[in-house]
């Protein structure tokens, strides 16, 4: 077995390199399904190895114990890695980017507006925003033709988080802003995966072409702010409350330039991961007519045909079960980076100053030494007693530890709400001839898209 070229002491752990074809070939496979290749390695090398991806080596770990350490007990000896770091140029510095004694004020100053309370005062503009996209949805009821779900479920998601953000008032056209997202990230991406492209894109014109997709989104937030500014209204909106936070130290205020950068990771970060993790959901459920016909039975007993309430959720167990297996099996966030700013030796492994770790969640979520058949859809998995008795932090769909995804609890409220709006109104059948398949951008979601008829 290869050893990777980190320096080990005696008593450390080897590291062994994740090679399966050779570096040009798993370049590519990398490249192409990330998640497939860290699986293969998996099965291979173990739950910590080494990818050597001809451009850059990285670490890579689905271990419970590794995790813990980096993300958690000894957090502060690491930073987003420099792949990761990309997301800057279009997301700025928001709280997903920033590092340190920055990052700690600005997530003092944030907080608040996530608070569990806070967010439940916005449950009934969620249930607005779906009443309002579910009467259009109706149209697609009794069609010959498939629909592409994935993309429905961008749309409401994309609805919710402009008007949970910003009252309801639209400062750009919703499809247009997806569009504009998608393009920057996928520019993103292909300067992470293949940095010769980062100074050809300067004379292909794609570096042009993302700098418009990031001014134009730019426009839309600044008249966001600027409008709040004039109009003073006290509202429940996430940029108010944003607006009007103040550090409980220096009493500052966020500038419109931090302002710019949490909404656009706000919105970016919310609404995709919500998207996403709606589209598997019912990839999932249209495969497993059992617990999707429990699911139903569920919402339709406590739902009937009125409008959901926030004390509705609570009496919703199997639903959010079905939420959290879909994000088991297909994590919104697949994997995440960090470097090491100084020596470490995480669960008996030797880290050296400036190593790039990543933390591979797709495998940790399919590891068959904490999850009994992994692959298997299973939402009794998430049985209050079963939760229980698991291994602690073998299931990460927001992070672990300080820097756990802030929008956690308004994704959650977001994606149990909206099945169970769906499923209180309509019955989906999974278009089997369509192609399914995961893409591994920022977030896991399907290439193709998913596509169902409509009930």
């Amino acid at each position: 077995m290869e050893q990777s070229g980190i320096a080990a002491s005696a008593s450390s752990k080897p590291i062994p390199t994740g090679r399966l074809q050779g570096a040009w070939a798993d370049l590519k496979t990398f490249r192409q399904n990330p998640p497939k290749f860290l699986r293969e390695c998996k099965a291979k090398y173990g739950d910590t190895f080494m990818g050597d991806l001809i451009f850059r080596k990285a670490l890579f770990t689905s271990n419970p114990e590794f995790i813990r350490h980096i993300l958690q007990t000894n957090n502060k000896n690491y930073i987003k890695d420099v792949a990761y770091r990309q997301l800057g140029l279009a997301l700025g510095n928001g709280l997903l980017m920033n590092e340190g004694e920055s990052w700690m004020q600005q997530r003092r100053l944030a907080q608040p507006a996530f608070y569990k309370k806070r967010l439940e005062g916005l449950f009934d503009t969620m249930v607005d925003s779906g009443e309002r996209f579910f009467q259009q949805f109706e149209t697609y009821r009794g069609n010959s033709e498939s629909i592409n779900i994935t993309r429905e479920m961008n749309i409401v998601a994309s609805d919710i988080a402009l008007d949970t953000l910003m009252g309801g008032e639209r400062y750009g056209d919703n499809l247009d802003i997806q569009q504009t997202i998608s393009s920057a990230q996928h520019y993103i991406v292909q300067r992470i995966r293949f940095p010769l492209s980062i100074p050809l894109s300067h004379i292909n014109g794609k570096y042009r072409k993302f700098k418009k997709d990031v001014e134009r989104f730019d426009k839309i937030i600044y008249e966001a702010i600027n409008t709040h500014k004039k109009n003073s209204t006290k509202d429940n909106h996430l940029l108010t409350m944003l607006m009007e936070a103040r550090d409980e130290d220096t009493g500052e205020q966020m500038s419109d330039k931090q302002l710019r950068d949490e909404l656009i990771t706000i919105y970016v970060a919310g609404h995709e991961t919500s998207a996403n993790a709606l589209s598997w959901t019912w990839y999932l459920l249209t495969q497993h007519p059992e617990q999707y016909q429990r699911l139903k039975d569920e919402v339709r007993t406590v739902l009937g045909n009125r409008r959901p309430t926030l004390a509705d959720l609570r009496n919703l167990p199997y639903t959010h079960q079905v939420m959290e297996e879909a994000m088991r099996l297909y994590p919104p966030a697949w994997a995440m980076g960090r470097e090491a700013l100084q020596d470490d030796n995480p669960a008996g492994y030797t880290i050296k100053k400036g190593q790039t770790v990543f933390v591979a969640i797709a495998n940790l979520h399919r590891d068959e030494r904490y999850w009994e058949k992994p692959d298997k859809f299973d939402p009794d998995r998430f049985a209050p007693e079963r939760v229980k008795a698991r291994t602690r932090g073998v299931y990460m769909p927001f992070g672990l530890g300080p820097r756990m995804c802030i929008g956690n609890n308004f994704a959650l409220m977001e994606i149990q709400l909206l099945i169970a709006m769906m499923v209180q109104r309509f019955d989906f059948e999974l278009d089997t001839q369509h192609p399914v398949e995961p893409e591994a951008l920022v977030t896991l979601r399907p290439k193709y898209g998913v596509k169902v008829f409509v009930k």
